[in-house]
């Protein structure tokens, strides 16, 4: 769904107005979870003093690869962020939320 840009207009006004669509709020909010992924597999790969094509060798795989996931191009599988996180000696935590309010 193509949207006509709006100049002059806070980023946030129009998200607010767009995230009422419930088809691009899946949209939104899959792209965030797999760009803040994505800035967290690059941190870890980069506080364990790796490069890309180091992190490619450990896995693998290729560098290029190791690029897309950092960019949050790359759909994960549990088994896949496991071996990252060995690789980059980091501990994997999954947490589900619930979107409710618990009184």
């Amino acid at each position: 769904m193509k949207k006509k840009i709006q100049a002059g207009i806070p980023l946030n006004e129009v998200l607010r107005k767009d995230l009422k669509d419930p088809g691009f709020r899946k949209a939104f909010e899959e792209a965030d979870i797999e760009a803040r992924l994505a800035v967290q597999i690059a941190l870890a790969r980069e506080r364990a003093h790796m490069s890309q094509v180091q992190l490619a060798r450990k896995l693998g795989t290729k560098q290029q690869t190791i690029s897309r996931i950092e960019r949050g191009g790359q759909n994960l599988t549990l088994h896949t962020l496991w071996e990252i996180s060995q690789a980059v000696k980091s501990k994997l935590i999954i947490e589900l939320r619930s979107l409710r309010r618990i009184t």
